[in-house]
């Protein structure tokens, strides 16, 4: 069996697409929502960056728009797996696992 060499980027699972997009999302434990902008997905994930602080574990129903009328907007349950602080800018980036897609 041969292997094939990847570069470091290469090795995840799914790959990054990186993506400029708002986003809106509750908290699971309640109705509010919030805005933020999806900066890149994956299959597993997304780094999204908000002005609402939330602490890792929170879990949130995140949905992205569609570009157009044939494709409906994507709904996902994730969990925030790492937190990010950008004092500068007020804002927070956002790791987050996707534990489930809606629809």
């Amino acid at each position: 069996m041969i292997l094939s060499e990847r570069s470091y980027e290469e090795k995840r699972n799914f790959i990054r697409m990186k993506v400029d997009t708002v986003v809106t999302f509750t908290k699971a434990d309640s109705k509010e929502r919030y805005e933020g902008r999806c900066r890149n997905l994956s299959g597993a994930g997304m780094l999204l960056e908000t002005q609402k602080k939330l602490e890792m574990g929170d879990r949130l129903r995140v949905t992205i728009p569609s570009e157009g009328p044939d494709f409906a907007p994507l709904e996902a349950i994730v969990e925030v797996v790492r937190v990010i602080p950008q004092p500068d800018l007020h804002k927070f980036r956002l790791g987050v696992v996707i534990r489930k897609i809606c629809n």
